[in-house]
């Protein structure tokens, strides 16, 4: 067992000796004065020389070993017997035996069971010695060997009892000094381990904080990816759904301008056949004036009328066959009155899905948000496009609308021309057979002819007006061939936009 942890308490149990002495030769000073004993000066400078010395090795010392202790316990004993010597022949000399049993017991300041046993053993041999030599020094009366022989015994009893106190004592203080220690070594092994333990948390604070930005730049990468896909799949399908618009584009243009030459060939045919027919209404007008004339001529002579019927009835039957060979060409023109028409549906559905194709344009736009941009712009010049195209179709359907209605005018008025010629033709064979009608009969056939001048006029204006229709027709195909080639030149920037943006969208 260890005696460091008693060094402390040792060293502060001798400077209290050190001080009891010290207050031991004033005492000793003191009662040789009372008690008038001659021998007391000497007794008090032993006494004095008893504390120097042991007061000068404490003092000087950091720490009291063990022969300054028991050095310290055989002083201690000493101031009892120099009290007992004083106090010779005293009535108070047989008390101050207990001083003693004082000094053994002030003793455990030390510690040390050595200095009591050494402090015991000096009580015995000053009883035991004194009872022979001097027994007046110290029992009153002379020496009893039996009551040294008491005395000892119960110095042996107190030794033994101060002796299992030190060493309870000094067991008690090492203990404590051991678990002192043991705290102290826990308390440094708590620091290494807290030390290492705040270390190891700033780590792994280090290694989540990594971990956490590891997990953000995974989750940032994966949703990269993620918005990758989601372009490539929305550029494929935009891809999918403007290629198929592009082309149904591309296809209607295609569509146009073949109709738009079809409608130009029924157009120059309709031009040629209005121009054969103001050509057959002119002769025929003029043909209807010459038998105006003719009948005139025959008012002032009847025999002329003779002669001049068979011819007469020969221009009524040219005439009647040229007025037959207008009927297939009016009907014609009807017929390419309506192509045309149907011409004008197929424009009209073109600029439908045209508008339709621009609605749908500009949805996509509004989807793509900045990124449709170019699909906005190109959405609403199909959107102006197909508007213009709708209107050209609205104003060629009423223009021609108006050709056929002309057409049947026209009509109508060839077969009453038809009809007043085979009448003439019926005049005219009556006046070979009745000469006698003939008057009646030229009066008949001015009526008529008159009545036939102003209808071939008013046919000649219906020729001139489906003339006006067929060029304003052309006109509105040259509209519709400029709104096919202009839907053409929007169809490809339309494809090329779709396909920069689909590119800038897949590199994003």
């Amino acid at each position: 067992m260890s005696d460091a942890a008693l060094v402390p308490i040792r060293r502060a149990g001798a400077r209290l000796l050190v001080g009891a002495f010290a207050a031991n030769c004033v005492v000793l000073g003191a009662v040789g004065l009372t008690a008038g004993k001659s021998g007391a000066f000497p007794v008090v400078a032993i006494a004095v020389a008893l504390t120097l010395i042991p007061t000068v090795w404490v003092f000087r010392s950091e720490t009291v070993d063990a022969a300054q202790r028991i050095a310290l316990a055989l002083t201690a004993v000493c101031f009892p017997g120099l009290f007992l010597y004083l106090m010779s022949g005293h009535l108070w000399q047989m008390d101050m035996h207990m001083y003693f049993f004082a000094m053994l017991a002030g003793l455990t300041v030390l510690c040390d069971r050595r200095a009591l046993i050494a402090a015991a053993g000096l009580i015995a041999v000053h009883h035991l010695a004194f009872s022979i030599l001097a027994p007046d020094w110290v029992f009153a009366g002379g020496g009893d060997i039996p009551r040294v022989m008491l005395h000892a015994v119960i110095v042996v009893l107190q030794t033994g009892m101060l002796l299992w106190v030190v060493g309870q004592l000094s067991a008690l203080i090492t203990g404590k000094a051991e678990e002192v220690q043991r705290s102290l070594a826990l308390q440094v092994e708590a620091d290494v381990a807290r030390g290492e333990a705040e270390a190891s948390l700033k780590a792994l604070k280090i290694a989540q904080a990594e971990a956490e930005h590891h997990r953000a730049a995974e989750e940032s990468m994966r949703r990269a990816a993620e918005a990758a896909d989601r372009r490539r799949l929305v550029a494929d399908a935009l891809e999918a759904r403007l290629g198929a618009i592009v082309s149904d584009l591309n296809s209607m243009g295609v569509q146009l301008a073949s109709s738009k030459e079809e409608l130009v060939r029924l157009l120059s045919g309709a031009a040629l056949r209005s121009e054969q027919l103001r050509k057959s209404h002119r002769r025929a007008e003029q043909e209807v004036r010459a038998v105006a004339a003719d009948t005139g001529a025959l008012v002032s002579s009847i025999h002329a009328v003779g002669t001049n019927s068979g011819e007469v009835r020969d221009t009524a039957r040219a005439a009647a066959s040229a007025t037959r060979q207008l009927e297939p060409e009016i009907n014609s023109l009807g017929g390419t009155v309506d192509a045309a028409s149907q011409i004008l549906g197929i424009i009209s559905q073109v600029a439908a899905q045209s508008h339709m194709l621009s609605f749908n344009a500009a949805i996509e736009a509004a989807r793509q948000s900045g990124d449709g941009s170019g699909f906005l712009v190109v959405a609403s010049e199909m959107k102006l496009l197909s508007s213009q195209t709708a209107e050209a179709t609205r104003q060629i359907e009423r223009h021609l609308t108006d050709i056929r209605a002309a057409t049947a005018s026209v009509s109508s008025a060839i077969s009453d021309a038809t009809g007043k010629v085979l009448s003439i033709d019926v005049s005219t064979a009556g006046i070979v057979e009745a000469v006698s009608d003939q008057i009646r009969a030229t009066t008949e056939i001015a009526s008529a002819a008159d009545e036939m001048a102003a209808q071939i006029d008013a046919a000649s204006g219906d020729v001139e007006a489906l003339d006006r229709v067929l060029s304003e027709v052309a006109k509105a195909m040259q509209q519709a061939d400029q709104i096919a080639t202009s839907v053409s030149a929007r169809s490809v920037e339309l494809d090329q936009t779709v396909r920069s943006v689909l590119a800038e969208l897949r590199a994003a």
